[in-house]
């Protein structure tokens, strides 16, 4: 047995070797040895062999390792190659005598040194395992000296061009600190300004506020005293009639006529009577502070109050603004879903319903190959006709408007959605029934559904609905009652949160296509919010997005979605993506 202080540097530095090829790296150095026969060649699977193999070839022994380093040099196996070179370094200088001539190509001086493999070549070396394409950096051993003067100036100067780039880099920071600065100067005084004008604002509609609220309480104090003397009429017919019953007659025939009169007169009183019990049980309520008469949410110091949104394609969303007070209308606005800052096109429709409030679809109206967009003021549902470019939508043809004469004068409509892909239709809820109402877009009613006996609130202020599967939400309640009306009308079932998130209202609700995405917001300052995935038959599936608003302008409005995406817009008119 031979000791390890016995075995030759040859043989440790083949170990070496053998331990940094992979089983692909012999096979490649294997396919390099022409002398190996291709049979030969497959039965090696590791270094040792291969070694046995070079060495029975007499191309590998301890004074002849140069055709190795040669073809790990070609394969770019340079941890390899550097181990023989090594030990060609350290072996081989005092036992050989200085090498002129190449050691692959004897008969060629060795002219030229690569930078890279850290080795001298001869010229066909530098034309095959050393050229350009194998990456190697050549250089002529005659030009030595002046090609290290030549990389040297010009390593100098790329250092003197990154001290530049430094310094340069240095301005460009103390510059944009400097604007920074500025800036946030700049913007701070923008705010100050702009706080004095918002509260300006907000002064300015106090006033208003309270000179139409004082101009209620006249009319209203008018009208009390007016039904007042109406009562006191009442009251002295009424004691002329019993006077003249007190005295007596002799003839019984004109007594029967004079008592006839008076029961037709006293009957008449009567219904008097109730219709003024009627009008006085009806507390006034035009004097109570509604803020903008309208649904959605409302911040305080903007006049401009975003009511919804709704996608046009799967790149547009279409946010609807109630600009009433400050423009006389309507504002739509089509912006890029997925970065809120990009507008494509705004339009203006004017409205002369001032009172009412703006109510808009949950989802777009599709016929003709193109979606329209529907909204709501009081009595009259307007269609919103694109024109389209391509895939976008760049803006609005016209606005055509439906009077619907079944909402009575002093109530409005509370909800209006659009029916499904391909069908002319929509449908609407008003504030004063449980009906749900469905016409084309011509006007026409089509039928209508009583959900008088379900749904548990005065108003409904949200539909959603599956075919004849209906999702209501009533004012104030904490549930979505599902209402089938196929054929006759009754309850399907309800939506209602887990016990672990009770405590939050339903506000907006839409149908996926496959299942139901409720809208929760709770009560307080601090407002919490989930958006919540139900099954078509009304089970819990997930939470797909939740949140908390610390103010007004940061509350969740409404949800819209294309395809698998869900949209939240909230009262500021950021959008919030989620995957549902």
């Amino acid at each position: 047995m031979t000791s390890s202080s016995s075995t030759s540097p040859f043989r440790l530095t083949l170990l070496k070797v053998s331990d940094v090829l992979t089983e692909k790296n012999v096979q490649d150095l294997a396919f390099l040895c022409e002398d190996i026969s291709p049979a030969r060649r497959e039965l090696i699977t590791n270094a040792r062999e291969l070694f046995a193999a070079l060495q029975g070839h007499e191309l590998l022994n301890e004074q002849k390792v140069n055709v190795l380093i040669d073809w790990l040099d070609e394969l770019r196996l340079l941890e390899a190659s550097n181990l023989l070179k090594n030990y060609r370094k350290t072996h081989l200088t005092g036992h050989v005598k200085a090498q002129d001539n190449c050691f692959i190509h004897e008969d060629l001086p060795l002219k030229y040194f690569c930078v890279s493999c850290d080795s001298k070549i001869c010229p066909d070396c530098a034309f095959t395992a050393h050229n350009r394409d194998a990456g190697c950096d050549v250089i002529s051993l005659d030009e030595m000296s002046n090609e290290v003067s030549q990389r040297r100036e010009k390593f100098m100067k790329e250092l003197e061009m990154l001290k530049t780039g430094i310094a340069s880099t240095e301005q460009l920071w103390t510059e944009k600190k400097e604007h920074l600065a500025q800036c946030c100067k700049k913007s701070r005084t923008e705010v100050q300004k702009d706080y004095f004008t918002l509260i300006e604002k907000v002064e300015s509609y106090k006033r208003l506020q309270t000179e139409v609220l004082d101009g209620k309480e006249l009319a209203n104090i008018k009208q009390i005293f007016e039904e007042k003397k109406e009562s006191q009429i009442l009251e002295n017919e009424l004691a002329i009639i019993t006077k003249c019953h007190k005295i007596s007659h002799e003839n019984a025939l004109d007594e029967i006529q004079k008592i006839s009169k008076s029961t037709k007169k006293t009957a008449e009183i009567k219904i008097k009577l109730e219709k003024q019990k009627e009008m006085l049980k009806n507390r006034t309520a035009d004097l109570l502070y509604g803020k903008i008469p309208n649904d959605g949410a409302f911040c305080s110091i903007t006049v401009s109050l975003l009511i919804g949104s709704v996608n046009l394609r799967a790149d547009q969303l279409l946010h609807i603004f109630d600009e009433r007070e400050t423009n006389g209308g309507v504002l739509l606005t089509c912006m890029d879903s997925k970065e809120c800052s990009k507008e494509y096109w705004r339009h203006m429709e004017k409205i002369h319903n001032h009172d009412d409030p703006v109510v808009m679809s949950n989802r777009d109206m599709y016929y003709h190959n193109e979606y329209h967009s529907l909204f709501a003021v009081g009595n009259t549902v307007f269609i919103v006709h694109p024109h389209r470019n391509g895939s976008l939508y760049y803006s609005v043809k016209s606005v055509s408007s439906l009077v619907i004469d079944e909402v009575p004068e002093g109530a409005w409509i509370t909800s209006v959605i659009a029916h499904k892909s391909g069908l002319c239709k929509f449908l609407i809820s008003t504030s004063c029934n449980h009906s749900i109402r469905e016409y084309n877009v011509s006007g026409s009613a089509l039928r209508v559904i009583d959900t008088r006996d379900f749904v548990r609130s005065n108003a409904i202020s949200r539909v959603a609905y599956c075919r004849n599967l209906f999702a209501i939400i009533g004012r104030g309640l904490d549930d979505v009652i599902l209402i089938d009306a196929d054929g006759t009308v009754k309850q399907y079932g309800t939506l209602r949160l887990p016990s672990a998130m009770s405590g939050m209202l339903p506000i907006y609700i839409i149908w996926t296509g496959s299942q139901w995405l409720v809208l929760y917001i709770s009560e307080g300052v601090e407002k919490e919010w989930k958006v919540i995935n139900y099954k078509k038959t009304g089970e819990f599936v997930k939470v797909c997005d939740e949140g908390t608003s610390y103010d007004e302008v940061d509350v969740p409005l409404c949800v819209t979605r294309w395809k698998n995406t869900g949209y939240v817009t909230f009262a500021n008119a950021t959008v919030r993506r989620f995957q549902h």
